[in-house]
């Protein structure tokens, strides 16, 4: 970009000088005293005036050609730049805000606007073998209370760390890599990040229960690592067009009188598709748990996964697929271990109280991720491998087997083969169930006061529909219904529903 300019400054520097000397020349012609020859001259006068004119527009049209290319060239370099800020640092980030009306199992309708999410990501990769992830995000304090001036303890808003790991390796050139800091284990379908994970805007109760992060170092592998190969040509991907929310509000601004410029649309931009993953994955991480009881070594806090990727496009071009082929395909399928599942955040806080009791206990999850076509379909099972038993504050006795599992379907319109991920772009409808067993909690007492804590409900569906009806920024819809545990169990037997609707805004 900045040769470009530079060369466009030369060459405005030459036609300059040219115009200028042409300009002298003509000058010096018409100040001549006419001559014994003039006649004859006046005419080879008119010619070159008329000669200098023309090359002079000429070369007004070739500047402002220059000028055009050299916009051209700014604007393609900044475009490309996207969210980098400079060669190895790029930012990312999200906002949510969510507006609901819920209606609980005490029955209490209670309605709710609230900032949900605001973090920034960045990203760091100084050369080709480390990367650096970082996520700040906002919390809103009430999870913790501290000690005002006024004697009163309050939520305090603030940003914190989210997550922040090192990675050295790649997996397209080497099949080991090391991986190092604050980071969500690899248990059951959740990466920590809500909005990657699932199309609803409540989560399922697979991830309320069980998302695990903590601090972990460890060892991954991919195999076979893919041969060295030219990387694909850029392609042209058509994008996917909102159906609904965007159409509605234009016809309805146009109704009022608004009138859109008229602009010459820009034409899509080539894309790099990503390379395809090796087919076999997983990992070994020690992480720090927990301390119930006794001290617990690395040795005693283990997570690992074992991964499984295939897909294909069923034999046919891209260009001659359709939704109802249900290709290309994809397929992710993974088994993962934990030495505790109460290391969970769900856990730690809820069950506090009683985690010397129960101490350390192994859990199992298994996922599948499956996409075909304009369909994608997710089912997770994540649970503990034994019983224990502990007594709450009451000296009530709690024999119990945490598990939850989870079953969600989406779908996406206006889709085409280049689809990466299903609901990422244009319309989209989802419908996903969860239930859980053996969470119907314990009572603890709060100030002399029974309390019922590590509860969850005992089923969750939920229907959304989601679009994005501009660039970067999603409006969604959602009904969910909730069923509590019944109360031989310890529950109400009640059930409650809500109604959200958040706007996010992503980058």
């Amino acid at each position: 970009m900045k040769r470009a300019i530079e060369e466009l400054r030369a060459k405005n520097e030459a036609l300059a000088k040219r115009v200028a000397s042409l300009e002298a020349e003509i000058a010096v012609k018409e100040a001549a005293p006419p001559s014994k020859g003039h006649t004859a001259v006046e005419p080879t006068v008119a010619t070159d005036t008329e000669e200098l004119t023309r090359r002079v527009k000429e070369l007004e049209i070739a500047r402002i050609a220059q000028e055009d290319a050299t916009r051209a060239i700014i604007r393609d370099s900044v475009a490309t730049l996207g969210s980098k800020i400079n060669s190895a640092v790029s930012l990312g980030g999200a906002l949510e805000v969510l507006a609901k009306r819920t209606h609980d199992f005490d029955g209490v309708k209670q309605s709710r606007l609230e900032l949900n999410t605001a973090e920034l990501d960045f990203e760091v990769q100084a050369n080709d073998w480390t990367t650096a992830k970082m996520v700040v995000a906002y919390t809103d304090g009430t999870d913790v209370q501290f000690p005002s001036t006024s004697g009163f303890t309050t939520g305090v808003d603030r940003f914190t760390v989210d997550s922040a790991s090192i990675t050295v390796g790649d997996v397209q050139r080497f099949p080991l890599y090391v991986q190092a800091g604050k980071m969500t284990l690899g248990f059951g379908s959740t990466t920590g990040v809500h909005r990657a994970d699932v199309l609803s805007i409540n989560s399922p109760l697979t991830t309320e229960a069980f998302e695990t992060k903590r601090n972990a170092i460890g060892l991954g592998f991919s195999l076979p690592t893919p041969a060295l190969t030219r990387a694909a040509p850029p392609v042209i991907v058509p994008p996917v067009r909102p159906l609904a929310l965007a159409p509605l509000v234009g016809a309805l601004a146009r109704q009022l009188g608004y009138q859109p410029p008229t602009i010459r649309p820009k034409p899509p931009m080539p894309v790099s598709l990503s390379p395809e993953p090796p087919p076999f994955y997983g990992g070994i991480y020690f992480y720090q748990g927990h301390n119930v009881g006794s001290e617990r070594g690395f040795a005693h806090n283990i997570n690992a996964r074992l991964g499984l990727r295939a897909g294909g496009h069923c034999g046919r071009p891209y260009d001659e697929l359709h939704s109802a082929d249900l290709c290309p395909w994809s397929m992710d399928f993974n088994v993962d271990y934990i030495a505790s599942v109460f290391d969970s955040q769900f856990f730690e806080t809820e069950y506090r109280p009683f985690l010397d009791q129960i101490g350390a206990v192994r859990g199992m999850a298994s996922t599948i991720k499956l996409s075909l076509g304009p369909v994608l379909v997710i089912g997770e099972w994540n649970g503990a491998t034994r019983r224990v038993v502990f007594e709450d504050s009451t000296g009530t006795q709690h024999d119990i087997k945490p598990t939850a599992w989870q079953l969600s379907l989406g779908y996406q319109f206006d889709w085409n083969p280049w689809v990466e991920t299903i609901g990422d772009q244009g319309t989209y409808v989802a419908l996903g169930y969860s239930r859980s067993n053996d969470l119907a909690g314990a009572i603890h007492l709060v100030d002399a006061q029974p309390s019922r804590v590590g509860f969850l409900p005992r089923s969750r569906w939920t229907l959304t529909a989601g679009e994005w009806v501009m660039e970067g920024l999603k409006v969604a819809l959602e009904y969910s219904r909730i069923k509590d545990y019944p109360v031989s169990q310890g529950g109400t037997g009640k059930t409650g529903n809500g109604l959200q609707m958040m706007m996010t805004y992503s980058w």
